[in-house]
């Protein structure tokens, strides 16, 4: 084989064994969340508010000085 092929292909072997090694960690350190744990995000979810309701929003564009929007 070439050099080219030889290099190709122990990169492609090293990749691999990082995604391998990548794997095995999470399996043994990441955790699903418990029925308690996805009721409590589900509750917070529900009750508190994911976006600002108050926004003040300018007339005009702040980042383009050529920008008019339509029925201005």
């Amino acid at each position: 084989m070439s050099k080219l092929s030889e290099h190709y292909l122990q990169i492609q072997e090293q990749e691999f064994e990082l995604e391998l090694s990548y794997q095995e960690w999470l399996r043994d350190n990441i955790q699903e969340p418990t029925s308690d744990e996805l009721d409590e995000m589900e509750i917070s979810f529900l009750t508190k508010p994911t976006t600002v309701k108050n926004r003040s929003i300018a007339q005009t564009s702040l980042n383009n000085t050529n920008y008019y929007p339509r029925g201005a």
